[in-house]
């Protein structure tokens, strides 16, 4: 017969421990949407149009880049890299 403390301390051990892992599944989840829309939005960008942004923006990553062209589509759509 189990001790009641021990019992108690495996059930919230095992429970401590789901959670751990569904929260790094879903922070998976989150980071790999976030990267396929990056790579989804410079996809269709010239070189020198993601250079111009990246350069005008900078520092910045490749997220900050597809934001910002996001963001301001009509404006880097209608310059001439």
């Amino acid at each position: 017969m189990p001790l009641n403390g021990i019992d108690n301390m495996n059930k919230i051990s095992k429970y401590t421990l789901q959670s751990i892992i569904i929260a790094i599944a879903i922070a998976g989840c989150i980071y790999g949407g976030r990267v396929e829309y990056t790579d989804d939005v410079l996809s269709g960008m010239s070189l020198e149009k993601y250079q111009y942004i990246h350069d005008r923006i900078a520092p910045a990553s490749q997220y900050d880049v597809a934001q910002e062209y996001m963001r301001n589509k009509k404006f880097y759509d209608s310059k001439t890299y």
